[in-house]
């Protein structure tokens, strides 16, 4: 009789374990689905597609960029950004891509988000926020059919949902670029009078360079030379960084340029718009593609927020 008792006594006691880890299970689901309705806490990076970039023709076989979801710290310092100040605005995007990216090269060394080409910013942003916001509301902008007057809204999507497709769409290539374009090198190369020229789109880290070379000059008193910071970022489309001395050497080199080459290498650079074009969906009322532009509802400062998130929490 002792060891009946002891044995149920035993079964008892396993089945209160069984109980309490079934539970358990049941209340981290619960957890975890509350969470990713939000803010995703997963920091596990995820790999890029690069076909998908706007600029993905132009970063050399076997670059790999990854990205993973926004911490609430990052998204609270990119709240503050002034929607008026364009400066702030990529600023506070760099700072994001700083923190969400990271850029492995073709060799297996690491680079960073300036690494990245300066069109494929806003595009990753968007990848980011839905990373991010999982189950969360899209951006989304009020456009009227131009075909048969039908008003909805495009959601701002960087990559097919569940329930939205991909919305945003990109340049294409220039026709009268396309037969210039080296793809081993990733980039166009022109004989201009005896000279190869090789251009691109730059990098993220060159135009921030730039852009601080611009600054001090303009602190300083002087006049930037605009045509120079115009096409000499692309004839460094390969590099992320630059020192003040070469940009100096530069503008020399770029002061000794021939009329021909220099009227040419301009209106090349005319011609390389890529990245980010619109916005695109189809009419659920004639069926017939519309486009928008893509400027943003709320200002980019919009991107991270959670839309009547205070009004949701009053009616609950």
């Amino acid at each position: 009789m002792s060891e009946d008792k002891n044995k149920q006594q035993q079964e008892d006691y396993l089945s209160q374990i069984a109980n309490r880890t079934e539970k358990l299970s049941d209340d981290l689901k619960d957890i975890k689905e509350n969470l990713f309705s939000n803010v995703v806490p997963n920091l596990e990076y995820l790999n890029v597609d690069i076909d998908m970039l706007p600029l993905g023709i132009f970063y050399k076989r076997g670059t790999q960029i990854k990205i993973r979801a926004a911490k609430v710290s990052e998204i609270q310092n990119y709240s503050v950004v002034d929607d008026k100040n364009m400066v702030d605005v990529t600023e506070k995007m760099n700072q994001l891509l700083s923190s969400c990216i990271k850029f492995v090269f073709p060799d297996g060394s690491a680079g960073s988000y300036k690494d990245i080409k300066d069109g494929d910013r806003m595009f990753l942003i968007f990848m980011i926020r839905e990373l991010t916001f999982q189950k969360g509301p899209s951006i989304a902008k009020d456009v009227a059919c131009e075909h048969c007057g039908f008003e909805f809204k495009i959601p701002f999507r960087a990559t097919h949902g569940p329930e939205q497709k991909r919305s945003l769409i990109s340049h294409d290539m220039p026709k009268k670029l396309e037969k210039f374009f080296n793809r081993e090198l990733r980039c166009f190369e022109f004989d201009i009078n005896g000279v190869k020229w090789k251009i691109a789109p730059p990098t993220i880290g060159i135009q921030e360079t730039f852009f601080e070379n611009i600054k001090s000059k303009v602190q300083n008193g002087k006049t930037p030379n605009v045509s120079f910071l115009k096409i000499i970022p692309y004839t460094l489309f390969d590099k992320s960084k630059i020192s003040d001395d070469k940009i100096k050497e530069k503008e020399d080199e770029f002061k000794k340029m021939d009329m021909y080459s220099f009227q040419f290498l301009n209106q090349a650079v005319e011609k390389m718009i890529f990245g980010l074009k619109g916005l695109e969906m189809v009419c659920k009322e004639c069926g017939k593609e519309v486009h928008t532009d893509m400027t943003f509802p709320n200002g980019a400062s919009s991107l991270f927020v959670l839309p009547d998130i205070f009004d949701d929490f009053i009616e609950k």
